[in-house]
């Protein structure tokens, strides 16, 4: 792990590389004197005589593809998806932005009109928000709308995905219907929501209010019986419900690429930004109660592993293979 993380900070530190299977492909270079020099400061931990093995290109080494496994998905764990989901609400839905800004204009509770360089289409989002906070005004709104549709739109769907149309890259049409994974994780999740000892907006509010007593030193502390409920329930949650909805993050990214990828031996940009964004979709009524940010990370690199591991590739395999990219 420490060594993919080297390896893949060394990568987007040198900014002569700007094509991302060149990218791939200067990490996977960097990847196996790294791990060398990983296991040998932590003999404990790690055998040394493991991480020279990469040095022989050997394909079927377990210990090889996993460190390959793990330094793709650390590689798109460090993508910049900052404003791609928003851009492909936007491109997916692009009436329902605008008239998501709209209901943001004549909301008399808004703070402020949202920023009229939203409602133009050929500027990209990255573009309007490269200078930093404070972002654009309404983006965040109409973002959400987009994807509270989206969301129950997949939810209802034979397949699943909410922005099917919306993907950059070739994909097949129609659709495949849900595989039995993805319809597993779902009404897994489902079950542990409702088996939960506490509703979602129960268990919201009463996190937010213990979080807001124990770090507002003008509200009363918490009492031990309120401490002792969140508690119990974060480890319900935690238990329960978390778990859960990272299944349905990962079968949903799994499901989102093998559809949108018109070659599923490449690791097209395109096809992750979309990937991530349906897993996203799928976990989005969480968002007021975990992270669901880092259950789509957690889900994309799960899938990152398990790409590897399935073709049997190693380091080396993988570096020959992006750089056909």
């Amino acid at each position: 792990m420490e060594a993919a993380k080297e390896a893949a900070s060394a990568s987007f530190a040198d900014y002569s590389r700007t094509e991302w299977p060149d990218k791939v492909a200067y990490a996977c270079d960097k990847m196996p004197a790294l791990a060398v020099q990983a296991c040998d400061n932590r003999p404990l931990i790690g055998d040394p005589q493991n991480a020279r093995r990469l040095e022989t290109g050997s394909t079927d080494d377990d210990f090889g593809v996993a460190l390959a496994g793990e330094l793709l998905g650390e590689m798109v764990g460090r993508l910049a998806f900052s404003y791609e989901p928003e851009e492909l609400c936007r491109s997916a839905y692009p009436v329902l932005w605008d008239l998501a800004l709209d209901e943001c204009a004549n909301d008399p509770d808004m703070p402020e009109a949202p920023d009229e360089i939203l409602y133009d289409h050929n500027i990209r989002l990255s573009e309007s928000c490269e200078s930093g906070p404070p972002w654009p005004s309404g983006l965040h709104f109409a973002s959400h709308a987009v994807m509270e549709f989206a969301h129950h739109a997949s939810a209802y769907s034979s397949h699943g995905l909410g922005l099917a149309h919306a993907s950059a890259v070739p994909v097949l049409w129609p659709p495949p219907d849900a595989p039995p994974a993805l319809a597993s994780a779902r009404r897994a999740l489902n079950t542990a929501l409702e088996s939960a000892l506490l509703g979602k907006e129960q268990y919201t509010a009463n996190l937010h209010s213990y979080l807001s007593a124990r770090d507002n030193p003008n509200v009363p502390d918490p009492t031990l019986a309120e401490t002792d409920q969140v508690a119990a329930a974060l480890r319900d949650w935690n238990e329960t419900v978390i778990p859960a909805a990272r299944d349905l993050a990962t079968a949903t990214y799994a499901h989102a690429w093998e559809w949108a990828s018109a070659d599923q031996d490449r690791w097209n940009l395109g096809v992750i930004v979309y990937a991530h964004t349906e897993a996203f979709l799928s976990v989005h009524h969480l968002k007021q109660a975990t992270d669901a940010y880092d259950l789509t990370d957690a889900a994309c690199r799960s899938h990152a592993w398990w790409w590897c591991h399935d073709r049997g590739l190693d380091v080396s395999s993988l570096q020959e293979m992006a750089s056909t990219w």
